[in-house]
């Protein structure tokens, strides 16, 4: 089966627009047209306009009166209610779409997303496909790169290799019903575990191949957590804007006779999260 095609901004070609397959029917869905009635956009947002009507719409949301699923006010209902140019209402819609908070269906409307998907921290190391199947989603990986280098060196001195090591550098993105929930980029140890650039990163996730490859496995993960802003080259990756929030997870992954194989950044979009158990010392 041939790899997925990606284009130029690495983003999947032949995906159709995005569709969820579990909403309520139309019928049941309930319109919030009405709260318009009389409405006004908040006076204590400093800025444009389509940041203060990104603040009333989060306003419904945060308090649960535009409640998971429900369609939001059209571009037209908003318009009018507010007196916004349609230029205002689609990038205030837009900053909510990256934020995760709403999501979009062609020729249907614009709804409350149900909530992003999260991933396990605690002992054990973190597996975004594990996880992603634990939670029962269908998802594509996008292989971007796939290629065998020299490695930066603080690369290098995290895997504890000498200087220049050839390393193999991957960069995929994995969607789930068509949209990006991650993009990963990972330095792999191929002087440990000969054969990882022999995988198919499609269709083997990269855990999976380190314990195939080097037949130990994988047992401690070091990990950090930083907030950024997307940036132009990640935000065409996760298709979002480039000032969207995201969440990267940096992770030194060892096998259990304490060999460091895998040094991984992950970026995260908005509208996810990392979840695990905190236990006092005592």
């Amino acid at each position: 089966m041939p790899n997925p095609r990606l284009d130029i901004l690495g983003r999947p070609s032949d995906v159709q627009p995005h569709k969820r397959q579990d909403r309520m029917r139309e019928g049941q869905r309930r319109s919030n047209s009405d709260d318009l009635v009389g409405a006004e956009l908040p006076q204590d947002v400093a800025g444009p306009l389509y940041e203060a009507l990104a603040d009333f719409i989060r306003g419904k949301v945060y308090a649960h009166q535009w409640s998971t699923n429900s369609r939001i006010p059209s571009e037209h209902e908003l318009m009018d209610a507010f007196g916004l140019s349609r230029g205002t209402v689609r990038r205030a819609i837009k900053v909510l779409v990256d934020e995760g908070l709403v999501i979009q269906e062609h020729g249907r409307g614009t709804f409350v997303s149900e909530g992003g998907l999260s991933h396990p921290s605690g002992v054990r190391p973190l597996s975004f496909a594990a996880s992603l199947r634990e939670q029962g989603k269908d998802f594509k990986t996008y292989v971007l790169c796939n290629q065998v280098m020299p490695a930066p060196l603080d690369i290098t001195n995290c895997l504890q290799l000498p200087q220049g090591t050839p390393l193999l550098f991957l960069r995929r993105v994995r969607t789930v019903e068509g949209a990006p929930v991650l993009c990963q980029e990972s330095w792999m140890n191929i002087v440990a575990c000969p054969g990882l650039d022999e995988a198919d990163y499609t269709r083997e996730s990269a855990f999976d191949a380190v314990e195939r490859c080097s037949g130990l496995r994988i047992v401690r993960s070091t990990m950090s957590y930083s907030a950024r802003i997307a940036g132009s080259e990640h935000g065409a990756y996760l298709r979002c804007d480039k000032n969207a929030p995201v969440m990267t997870v940096n992770q030194l992954i060892r096998v259990e006779d304490g060999t460091p194989i895998e040094r991984s950044v992950t970026w995260l979009p908005a509208g996810q999260a990392i979840v695990g158990d905190a236990v006092q010392s005592r």
